[in-house]
């Protein structure tokens, strides 16, 4: 027969495998750029529109976060789920009507809200995923258990970009069928298994979190007692410990009325090793067979000596937020590094498909002496599959890179930190995200460099690397730079940035592509325009290669050379640069 404990541990670990379902669907507005060219071919879309389009994917995520959050943690994850599952059902299933014809109305305005309804759906999964097991694991197993959301939302691009070619090879109306339906059952089955339970467990360092040989039915009132001890306890002596960056990564997905953040709640009381009282000094409504059942091991502090008390003017007092935040140098530097270079990322994100097929049929073109059709349309069931799977590579480079960019940022992170003995050089960490960012863009800029699909390989790598780690680092920053009381609030002000830039970076790639599409020819293709497509119709696709687009990559890096002066600003003002690069190079 299983203890309460064991039983409560599976269920936690169900819990989890249904947040990873959930999150490996969440991140499918990351695949765009895998369908976006057939879907702009099929409709006769101008590059600007399919832009915009995908505009609106990255507007419903990144704009919905603090709404979604507010509503999960008053609400609990299930109706955000059945939202959610609604919502990209909707979504996918109307641009999958649209490209097949089915649905005679497909206005750019129309397009634009069926997008927006996959990201606002896709959001709200994600974020009631990662909600529930910040809120269901302690110490330093919340780290690992919100890693492991992060990475099936990082991964979910490459998950379908790879089905779509095994399963619906040249075939966009499936594929778009298999992210609607899809989407939809990793919802339905995260509604299944997704559950919030208090932590019940010793988080291996001192912190108390609950009492373990206790009933399931009583987890929740246990948990509130042993909160109330912790309190009272904290008064008389407090430590604190370092936290890792995946841990401080899973307080983005909790969000935190003021009133509530007044006091150690039970997330926060997580970060401090509140030592437990003895029995005799329990507040009078922890009753004597619950204070017994506390295990005397973690009634004192494990390893004293590794932890230390809060000293005034450390990161644990600090407490930044609202219009006091906006008006910090270091937050604003921090937001406009953020724009540069998650602009840049959502760049390539959203048109490295349209960048795929334009260096492929320009090869083609290239390689027949000048005869290539400028149209999907009009290839070969067999050909329109090589496309497809093209764009699934480079979707696939970016997704998994971003993945393992987050955790490779937070090993090293970590690293530097222990190594050093301070996390305030973790600041330093800057340049290699910034570094990472405009050696992509400057491949991509440089005229002659990036000519085929093969050499693209290289700057959607760097690209997704990039990208991943400038997510994995940031909230670790705004926590240490601004305070733990207002982070989700912080965090989420920072996050508006990725929309402010990618919605200008992917209007001008839009802009400059269309201004290389030749003019419609007055009698059908001449060979050297757009294009003919179905039933004569002449197809907005660029034939010149790399210039169709290469301009907006050149503004790009001049952003990326911005962000690495944002990056060492930051350094000389938080860590500085000659103190730092001594303490680094004695250290490591």
């Amino acid at each position: 027969m299983a203890t309460p404990t064991r039983a409560i541990q599976t269920a936690k670990l169900v819990s989890l495998l249904g947040s990873v379902i959930v999150a490996l669907s969440a991140g499918s507005n990351y695949a765009f750029s895998s369908f976006a060219p057939q879907l702009q071919e099929s409709l006769h879309l101008t590059s600007t529109q399919i832009n915009l389009v995908g505009i609106a994917g990255n507007a419903g995520v990144y704009l919905s976060g603090p709404l979604w959050g507010k509503y999960i943690d008053k609400r609990g994850p299930r109706i955000a789920l059945i939202s959610a599952a609604l919502l990209v059902l909707l979504g996918y299933l109307g641009l999958a009507a649209a490209y097949t014809a089915y649905w005679p109305i497909h206005s750019t305005a129309s397009l634009f809200f069926l997008n927006l309804l996959t990201g606002l759906g896709n959001n709200g999964g994600f974020t009631a995923a990662m909600n529930a097991q910040a809120k269901s694991w302690g110490g330093e197993r919340r780290g690992t258990a919100t890693a492991l959301v992060l990475s099936g939302f990082g991964l979910s691009a490459f998950l379908y970009s790879s089905l779509s070619h095994a399963l619906f090879p040249g075939n966009t109306g499936g594929y778009l069928m298999l992210l609607a339906f899809g989407s939809m059952t990793s919802m339905l089955v995260g509604l299944a298994l997704i559950r919030i339970i208090p932590p019940t467990e010793v988080d291996g360092r001192g912190a108390y979190e609950a009492i373990a040989d206790v009933s399931p039915d009583a987890d929740l009132e246990t948990s509130a007692t042993v909160n109330r001890t912790r309190r009272s306890s904290s008064a008389s002596r407090t430590f604190t410990r370092r936290r890792t960056s995946s841990d401080i990564g899973a307080r983005a997905s909790v969000w935190q009325p003021d009133s509530l953040s007044a006091d150690a709640s039970e997330d926060e009381a997580d970060g401090q090793n509140h030592v437990v009282a003895p029995t005799q000094n329990l507040p009078q409504d922890q009753t004597p067979s619950t204070a017994a059942a506390i295990p005397s091991a973690i009634t004192h502090p494990v390893n004293d000596s590794e932890t230390k008390p809060i000293q005034p003017g450390t990161e644990g007092e600090v407490d930044i937020c609202g219009r006091r935040l906006i008006k910090q140098v270091d937050f604003l530097l921090l937001f406009g590094l953020m724009a540069l270079v998650s602009g840049a990322g959502l760049l390539l994100i959203n048109n490295v498909g349209t960048v795929t097929r334009t260096l492929w049929e320009y090869n083609q073109r290239k390689n027949k002496d000048g005869r290539g059709s400028g149209d999907l349309s009009g290839l070969k069931l067999d050909d329109k599959a090589k496309v497809q799977q093209l764009q699934a590579h480079q979707v696939s480079a970016i997704s998994i890179c971003n993945a393992s960019g987050r955790i490779m940022i937070g090993l090293l992170s970590d690293y530097l930190v222990n190594k050093t003995g301070s996390p305030r050089y973790r600041v330093w960490l800057l340049l290699v995200v910034t570094t990472l960012a405009l050696l992509s863009q400057t491949l991509a800029a440089l005229p002659n460099t990036i000519e085929t699909v093969k050499q693209l390989l290289l700057v959607s790598t760097l690209t997704g690397l990039a990208y991943g780690t400038l997510f994995g680092l940031c909230p670790v920053l705004v926590f240490e730079w601004f305070g733990l009381k207002h982070f989700s609030q912080n965090y989420g002000m920072l996050s508006l940035s990725p929309v402010l830039a990618g919605n200008v970076f992917n209007l001008m790639f839009g802009r400059i592509y269309d201004s290389n599409v030749e003019p419609e020819p007055a009698h059908g293709g001449d060979g050297m325009g757009g294009g003919v497509g179905r039933g004569g119709q002449h197809v907005h696709q660029c034939l010149k290669g790399e210039d169709c687009y290469r301009k907006v990559f050149e503004i790009t890096a001049v952003g990326c050379v911005l962000a690495v002066l944002i990056s060492l600003a930051l350094i000389a003002r938080r860590a500085g640069l000659t103190e730092g690069l001594r303490r680094i190079r004695g250290r490591v």
